[in-house]
Parts: C-alpha cells; structure tokens; sequence
C-alpha cells in the first residue's frame, strides 16, 4: 500500500515578517491612531535575526554550531562565507546596529531615571508627568522613525539575500509544503 508524508519547511522569518508588516498595515491604514511602535523595533530585529539564520543554514553545513552565537559575528560570518567585507558604517548595516541597540535597551533594560527640567510649581510638574519621560534612546522611536524604518528593514533584507545572489524578495520566502511518497518522490 502507497503512502504519503506531508511536509511543510517552515521559515521563521516568514511568520515574523508577516506579524511585522501586519502592524504595519495597521499603521498605515490607521495613521491617526494610536499604536505603540515598540514591537515593531522588536519584530523587525526577530525578522532579521531570523533571516540571518535562514541564510546560514541554506549557505553553511555548520551553521548549527554558530546559530547562538551574537547577531553581528553571525552576519560577519556570512560575509566572509561569501566573500565580502561588512561595512558596518554604511547602510543597510548600519541600520542593523541601529535595530539591535534598541532592541538591547528594551530587552535587556535597565531601570534609569530620567528627569524633566525644573518646575516652579505642582502643577508644572504634573504635566511634565503627563507627557512621560523617557530615556533619549527610547524617544528615538517616533512614528517618522517607524515609517522611515520599513525601507531601511526592506533594503537590508535585500543586502542580505544578495549576498548569496538571491532576488530581492528572498526573505519574504513562504513556508513551501508538499508531499513525499513512500518511494520517495516528492509531490
């Protein structure tokens, strides 16, 4: 009797990828609406993380041995793999850096005081208090800075792919299923 194995190779970066262009959609279908932008800062760093090792694992047999290894080694490796010299100064990479300090402030943070100019009276510090301090870093996060963001994130996506001569939309590769028969041909 004949049978069959469905299969499905999942890609991590195709469910993050998706999740962060879903909040995304929000934001532009809603522009005046509010919408914390925080896990978008986290999103865009699991997508590229997750692309990173997508990347390796397709390019490098031993990528298993290095996948824990920090973000940044991880695509220094990838450039050595394929031949190129990362140039962390410039963009796309320097957006890179960028994304992962944030998200190395928000997950690793710190309590940090903050505080706001002086007052001459409770009342001038209660609305200071209103408008919620924040750390300089934190503040970073505007909605310009989201919106300016998604093209950063699209063409570092690509830098990335291109390393390894793929097209452009790469990293928004689809879980891809099918079958194998007991004979082993694939459906």
């Amino acid at each position: 009797m004949k049978t069959y194995t469905p299969y499905t190779d999942f890609t991590a970066q195709n469910k993050t990828i998706s999740a962060l262009y879903g909040m995304y959609a929000q934001l532009e279908e809603n522009p005046d609406t509010y919408m914390e932008f925080t896990p978008i800062v986290v999103f865009m760093a699991f997508s590229i993380e997750a692309y990173v090792n997508n990347l390796g694992a397709r390019h490098l047999s031993i990528w298993e041995d290095l996948e824990r290894l920090p973000w940044k080694t991880k695509i220094s490796i990838l450039h050595k793999s394929a031949g190129k010299e990362a140039v962390w100064g410039e963009s796309p990479l320097q957006f890179a850096s960028e994304i992962f300090m944030l998200r190395d402030k928000l997950a690793h943070g710190k309590p940090e005081r903050v505080e706001g100019p002086p007052c001459f009276d409770l009342g001038e510090v209660d609305d200071c208090l209103r408008r919620e301090l924040q750390p300089d870093w934190y503040t970073q996060i505007s909605r310009d800075w989201v919106m300016n963001a998604k093209d950063r994130f699209r063409l570092l996506m690509k830098y990335l792919g291109e390393l390894f001569g793929h097209m452009e939309s790469d990293h928004l590769s689809l879980s891809v299923s099918g079958y194998v028969e007991d004979d082993g041909q694939e459906g």
